[in-house]
């Protein structure tokens, strides 16, 4: 099987956010807490929201698309960040009303995505630019 790489448009990331939780299958704590409801339609159209209003606010944030040469369907990709002008910001971690059942959840859910960036972000300040990073794996399913 051949594979080909190429920017993504936003369908393309609405693909490619389905082909992550379906890799995962609902099995990831940290995906589950930060990105409920996955694998349900309406799980999946937040965390497209989510994905791509940092896309469209965030310099250097890129999607590539990864498609099947044969047939030319998405079977994953990645969400990159290039810093070359100015250090990543911190974001908070939000979402659209209703994304979290609970303020319990949605609390947990920042904490865990704050956890996971303390070091990234202490290697930042402590380093100079230009900096890459690839922020969404990439994921390939078959099937």
């Amino acid at each position: 099987m051949e594979f080909e790489v190429a920017a993504a448009s936003d369908d393309d990331v609405r693909q490619i956010i389905h082909i992550m939780f379906k890799a995962y299958g609902g099995k990831n704590e940290y995906i589950n807490a930060v990105f409920p409801r996955g694998l349900t339609p309406e799980g999946e159209e937040m965390t497209a929201q989510r994905l791509l209003f940092i896309k469209s606010i965030a310099p250097g944030i890129t999607w590539e698309k990864i498609t099947d040469s044969a047939n030319g369907s998405v079977v994953g990709g990645a969400m990159w960040a290039l810093h070359e002008d100015a250090k990543p910001q911190r974001f908070p971690l939000d979402g659209p009303p209703g994304t979290w059942e609970s303020g319990i959840e949605k609390e947990y859910a920042q904490a865990l995505f704050n956890s996971l960036g303390v070091d990234e972000h202490k290697y930042y300040e402590e380093n100079e630019l230009p900096f890459m990073s690839m922020s969404l794996s990439i994921y390939i399913v078959r099937g």
